[in-house]
């Protein structure tokens, strides 16, 4: 069994207090002093949930030898409940300076809090306008759950840029960051406030997966209507059809036509950075002298730019799209791996 985490003073005091009721706990700071009072508040506002549970608050009551009649389960309060509490205690004049001191130490620890109360989806739409750089930004100074949520929404290749970006992030000043978060909150709350814009990308990816589960004329049929309407649309479906993800499922036949037209630089170049899948299932697909030949060529290239890498990604695709459009390949149905 693991062990409950060790509580700083400031979280049992704050654990303690918002076990009391909201007169009481009033009565308890009048008597600290103000320094405190910031650590303290500041402390309420991050209580883990293992630190408020009724155990939590038990070992508490005994630790400070205080009898109370029952334990009660401690509960973060809101921004206008603190406000509140402090204001009982302290007056209205020197609590509000007291909040926004608050506030201001709060905001330079967490600058982007003001959305992390806002669904993953909606930041990840606000963050789509965006550089890779401020993204990694935000997303290093977000919950790191919540960023995880973000980058999960994310294409993958975009994702594991990101993360390299936050691996050497070099924070710009409290201002700027300031201003990215104040931008960022208003775009979040504009797309939370009315009906989402379309995202043209989803509705192209929607149009492959139907294809996908349609049968082979009709999917020619369609692709090729639209290609005579708007060939960069069906380019952009067959490639959402299927990705370099994927490719961990190729079956053995279409592999080995893929790989047979892929030189062997452009392959090593695209399998940097690449998921296990993905690498074990063409490599397993070579032979031996050519997995040698891969490898070497590989460790010669060094580092590249994730640029490069998608680059030699693209022409492995386009080995895959020639096969779907010639009808010698299909991305697996879904159901067809129940089919004996």
């Amino acid at each position: 069994m693991v062990g409950k985490r060790e509580m700083s003073g400031a979280q049992k005091a704050a654990a303690f207090l918002m076990s009391l009721d909201k007169e009481a706990a009033a009565n308890v700071i009048k008597n600290i002093d103000e320094k405190v009072i910031v650590e303290l508040v500041e402390a309420m506002g991050r209580l883990e949930p293992d630190m408020t549970d009724g155990e939590a608050i038990k070992r508490l009551e005994r630790e400070l030898i205080k009898s109370l009649r029952k334990p009660r389960t401690a509960r973060v309060r809101s921004d206008e409940e603190l406000r509140v509490m402090l204001e009982q205690t302290l007056g209205k004049q020197q609590a509000g300076a007291l909040f926004e001191k608050i506030q201001q130490r709060l905001l330079h620890e967490r600058p982007f809090i003001a959305i992390e109360s806002f669904p993953a989806e909606f930041i990840s739409k606000a963050l789509a306008l965006e550089s890779e750089a401020v993204v990694a930004l935000v997303l290093a100074h977000l919950d790191p759950s919540l960023s995880a949520e973000i980058l999960g929404l994310m294409e993958s290749e975009k994702s594991l840029s990101v993360v390299k970006r936050m691996a050497g992030l070099i924070p710009p000043g409290f201002e700027t960051l300031v201003a990215i978060a104040q931008e960022l909150e208003s775009r979040v709350r504009e797309i939370a406030s009315g009906p989402v814009p379309p995202n043209p990308q989803a509705r192209l990816r929607t149009i492959a997966e139907v294809l996908n589960f349609s049968q082979p004329p009709v999917e020619k049929s369609v692709l090729e209507g639209l290609a005579k309407d708007d060939a960069q649309m069906a380019t952009e479906i067959r490639e959402f059809m299927f990705t370099w993800d994927n490719l961990a499922d190729l079956d053995k036949r279409a592999m080995q036509k893929v790989l047979a037209s892929v030189d062997t630089k452009t392959l090593a170049i695209s399998l940097k950075g690449s998921t296990a899948p993905v690498e074990q299932n063409i490599m397993n697909n070579l032979s031996a002298r050519v997995r040698d030949m891969i490898k070497d060529e590989r460790d010669t290239a060094g580092p590249m730019s994730m640029a490069d890498v998608l680059t030699s990604r693209a022409e492995v695709m386009k080995a895959v799209r020639t096969l779907m459009e010639s009808g010698e390949f299909r991305p697996t149905r879904a159901g067809e791996e129940l089919v004996t």
